[in-house]
């Protein structure tokens, strides 16, 4: 195991690809985002054990859903903005179950917050227009407000529970924003979290990829969620996700400069390298 440094977060360097060799890494996020992130920390040496948290659970049959949908195909919106890949998937999925296509973007302008929402984007043949330069939805707002000629109305097709300052943002800069939930988080069963427990004192590092992973860990987890979480170093995807860690009384060692899988497991190996 690994003991917990000062916190910090890692300068950009260049790595041995094998430096994460016989770690045990947890990942927390749901099954579908796991796959490709086992796959990158296991061509990095890492071992990664997968214990999905949440669930995404779509939210297809919304009445405000199609709504949205026919509303962007008929150019009610000057952009359309997302700020996950889920929200990607789930939006599209609504799309196709509306018996829609990504025409209905034809003439709309589309934003997101980084490049892993903007690859999702374009897996299914939607065009990014705007890609925020930090990943983090405050930077998101700012691109979207600099775009000319500016937006009147825009949709923001999210999570049912997420953080405000993006729509309150745009809301203040005279925007209307059409907040639109395309999908809801299922926490893990309070039953698991003996498992989790147990499971934790084999591994060496846990991921954390978004707030909602945070505060869904901790929920599960319960009271003894520092306690149990203090043994393993905690990597976090940026500074957003640490804020809301070190709510909770979690000490973050890793902080990712850029807010991606990637540049995560980055981190973690820059963090790695300095601590041998």
């Amino acid at each position: 195991m690994y003991t917990h440094p000062e916190p910090m977060t890692e300068p950009a360097a260049t790595c041995d690809p094998r430096t994460l060799l016989g770690l045990r890494v947890l990942l927390t996020r749901p099954a579908h985002q796991a796959r490709g992130t086992v796959a990158l920390l296991q061509r990095r040496g890492a071992e990664a054990v997968s214990f999905p948290i949440i669930a995404i659970e779509p939210m297809l049959g919304e009445a405000s859903v199609a709504r949205a949908v026919e509303e962007l195909a008929a150019r009610c919106y000057d952009v359309a903005v997302f700020t996950s890949d889920n929200s990607v998937r789930c939006f599209l999925d609504a799309i196709g179950f509306a018996n829609a296509s990504v025409a209905v973007f034809d003439g709309v302008r589309v934003a997101a917050v980084g490049p892993a929402t903007a690859a999702a984007l374009h897996e299914r043949g939607v065009v990014t227009d705007v890609v925020a330069e930090t990943f983090i939805a405050e930077s998101l707002a700012e691109a979207i407000l600099a775009l000319n000629p500016p937006p009147s109305r825009v949709l923001l097709p999210r999570a049912l529970v997420a953080r405000e300052i993006l729509p309150v943002t745009l809301r203040r800069a005279g925007v209307t924003v059409d907040v639109v939930p395309v999908y809801r988080t299922v926490p893990a069963s309070k039953e698991r979290a003996a498992e989790l427990a147990c499971l934790l004192t084999s591994i060496d590092v846990v991921m954390l990829t978004s707030s909602s992973t945070v505060e869904h860990l901790c929920g599960l987890l319960g009271d003894d969620a520092a306690r149990l979480l203090a043994g393993t170093v905690l990597a976090s995807i940026g500074p957003i996700t640490t804020g809301t860690a070190e709510k909770h009384g979690l000490s973050v060692a890793v902080t990712a400069e850029v807010s991606t899988t990637e540049g995560l497991a980055d981190a973690l190996e820059r963090y790695v390298e300095r601590r041998r």
